[in-house]
């Protein structure tokens, strides 16, 4: 049992990595790599050390094909580079917990002793610990036979035979100079070394440096040595002289233009991961859809540098293509209606078509879905006019296209939480209302009905002061219920985008005054005191004004005992209107202020009468106030008290002379 566990442990660590290559016996070492993975259900990686050779170039069709292979049997893609393809492979063996590389044989054979070794034999000798299987290279193929110097050397251009001729007639004068200053042939030889440093960086491939390095030595003897314009020399050490020249010229050359190469494949590198970082750091930052499209396809752009067609699914259909233009050519091929079919195709199957795929073929775009799961968000078309994308590429490619998917979800994740907690808010809006009309406004209709009762029935047998207290509760209860319908009426209006404003320019003073006149009959147990500007001239809507002071100043007499002062001040101050209702009542707690101003929001009071509330004046005055352009704001009256302000705009009086 113990030793069952301990298997099925092992199985689960194990990491097979299979080394590919464009050699056609590549395709049967990835086939049983694959074999064992699936075997012992172990982590399956297909690795390639990219050199920058021209020789990977010319086999870049076959490598790719073997890569695709690779993948169409589960293996995970790892490229790196660098010129020690065996301590590559060791690294990453290390680094990524690999137990088992699985490798060909090489039909190269040693020819003498110091023939090199093989890349199966280096391996072994880097990576004892590490199990290696061997599949014995069985394909006899002429046609992947080696390629000569001629073949893998870099064709240099006219412009590098130009500059290398340059370089040295250059490097020759200086040595010319250094001569007559009396300088040693060390000097001279150190310079036309500099000079071949120089040439392999300034020029493509190995040819132009190696040639400058014989051309270096070629020169040196016929300008710089005794005779003059001769290969012949005088002295005896200059033959060995030339030869350390040339050594170490071809030396310098070879390993500047390694070093080159290198860099530009880790430049590269550098560059594709970066735009990885970036385009995550891009799309975390929007929020709509299409803004994440279009960071999507500028990121594309940046990596593939080409023209990038994007389709958007609104609303359960395809919309149609936008082009994100990269270069200068003909873009409207991209777009035509044959292509927006293709597109549509790709939505409707979630399955890429396009260049280089079974399905159309024949079109001018690769199509990739943008999605996540069963979702698909959009479309992304690549044009294949030039040249093909390589695995590497395609693999960033994919993982913008995955980026962009999950953001979009993300987005819409994020939508659809916002319009449930909309909502889930209008439902308890819907049940706070239910509550009050069932509760609170049943009580002041019971009363009227009881009280009428009451009369209709016992009118004769009550005594003047009843009968008067009666009418007066009736009347009481009718103006609360008519107030609670008429602020329903308003926000729900003002919610609803159903109100219109009526905008006319009013007297403040005469506006406050009319609003003194709909409050409620007990204003007569209470002081209030008014103070206004004169012709202060606003622009209001008068009748939902006079609703805001109207509901402002029963408030402070609701919330207030009998006896309290209630002032309403009207003025100008920084160019607006601005009208205070203070009242010297208990005031409104700490706890209660930040929910003052929210629907339904009773709050608890040691008034009597503070239960008779629905919790819609604030926030019915508030929102008007808003939609004036204005603020509605709460702070405390001192000594004791509260203070309502808001701000109205000013109109704008023209005289006419």
């Amino acid at each position: 049992m113990n030793q069952k566990i301990e298997d099925d442990i092992q199985k689960a660590d194990d990491h097979i990595l299979v080394c590919l290559s464009a050699a056609p016996s590549n395709l049967k070492i990835i086939d049983t790599a694959a074999k064992m993975a699936n075997a012992l259900q172990a982590r399956f990686t297909a690795l390639y050390v990219q050199t920058g050779t021209k020789a990977e170039a010319m086999d870049k069709e076959k490598l790719e094909e073997h890569i695709r292979y690779a993948e169409t049997l589960g293996a995970e893609i790892v490229m790196t580079h660098g010129e020690n393809v065996p301590v590559q492979i060791a690294e990453y063996a290390r680094l990524s917990g690999v137990t088992i590389i699985v490798i060909g044989q090489s039909n190269a054979r040693r020819n003498h002793f110091f023939s090199k070794s093989t890349l199966t034999e280096k391996l072994i000798e880097i990576i004892p610990d590490i199990d290696i299987h061997i599949v014995q290279d069985a394909v006899k193929n002429r046609t992947y036979s080696k390629r000569s110097f001629t073949e893998l050397a870099e064709k240099p251009s006219v412009k590098d035979y130009v500059l290398t001729a340059f370089i040295f007639v250059v490097c020759t004068l200086i040595g010319l100079l250094f001569q007559k200053l009396n300088f040693t042939d060390t000097n001279i030889v150190t310079i036309y070394i500099f000079g071949v440093l120089i040439t392999s960086i300034v020029t493509d491939g190995y040819f132009c440096s190696i040639a400058g390095s014989f051309l270096s030595v070629f020169l040196f003897c016929f300008f710089l040595t005794e005779p003059r314009m001769s290969f012949q020399t005088y002295a005896v050490g200059y033959p060995v002289t030339f030869l350390i020249m040339l050594i170490s010229s071809v030396l310098t050359g070879t390993l500047a233009a390694k070093l080159k190469t290198h860099a530009k494949l880790s430049a590269q590198l550098a560059f594709r991961t970066q735009i990885l970082f970036d385009t995550d750091r891009l799309l975390q930052r929007e929020k709509g859809e299409t803004e994440i499209l279009g960071v999507a396809c500028t990121q594309l752009i940046r990596l593939l540098n080409r023209n990038i067609t994007a389709y958007i699914v609104k609303n359960g259909t395809l919309s149609e293509g936008k082009l994100f233009s990269g270069e200068k050519e003909n873009s409207d091929d991209f777009l035509t209606q044959e292509e927006q079919d293709v597109a549509r195709w790709t939505y409707e199957n979630r399955q890429r078509a396009g260049v280089s795929t079974h399905h159309f073929p024949q079109a001018k775009c690769l199509y990739l879905a943008i999605r996540s799961g069963n979702n698909v968000y959009g479309v992304i078309g690549i044009p294949m006019q030039k040249e093909t994308l390589d695995s590497y590429e395609y693999s960033i490619l994919l993982s913008v296209i995955n980026g962009c998917a999950l953001a979009m979800e993300n987005a819409q994740n994020a939508m659809e939480k916002e319009k449930n907690a909309i909502l889930a808010k209008n439902e308890q809006l819907r049940a706070d209302l239910l509550r009050a009309i069932s509760h609170d406004l049943r009580t002041p209709l019971c009363s009227i009905s009881g009280n009428a009762d009451m009369l209709l029935g016992n009118s004769e047998r009550l005594d003047e002061a009843t009968r008067h207290q009666i009418y007066t509760d009736i009347y009481d209860d009718s103006e609360w219920l008519i107030g609670v319908v008429e602020n329903l009426l308003s926000i729900t209006r003002l919610n609803d985008g159903r109100l219109k404003f009526k905008f006319t320019d009013q007297l403040l003073d005469e506006v406050i005054a009319e609003s003194l006149r709909h409050i409620s009959r007990k204003h007569d147990d209470y002081k209030i005191m008014t103070d206004c500007e004169e012709l202060v001239l606003t622009r209001m809507d008068v009748h939902l004004i006079i609703q805001v002071l109207v509901n402002l100043i029963d408030n402070a007499i609701k919330y207030t005992p009998s006896g309290s002062v209630i002032s309403i001040r009207g003025f100008k101050k920084a160019g607006k209107a601005q009208v205070s209702v203070e009242d010297n009542g208990p005031g409104i707690p700490d706890e209660m202020k930040p929910h003052i101003f929210e629907m339904f929001y009773t709050g608890k009071t040691t008034v009597a009468d503070s239960q008779r509330s629905l919790g819609l004046g604030l926030a019915l005055c508030r929102s008007i106030i808003e939609a004036h352009d204005g603020t509605l704001v709460l702070s405390d009256h001192a000594p004791h008290g509260c203070n309502f302000t808001f701000t109205l705009p000013l109109s704008e009086v023209t005289l006419n002379e």
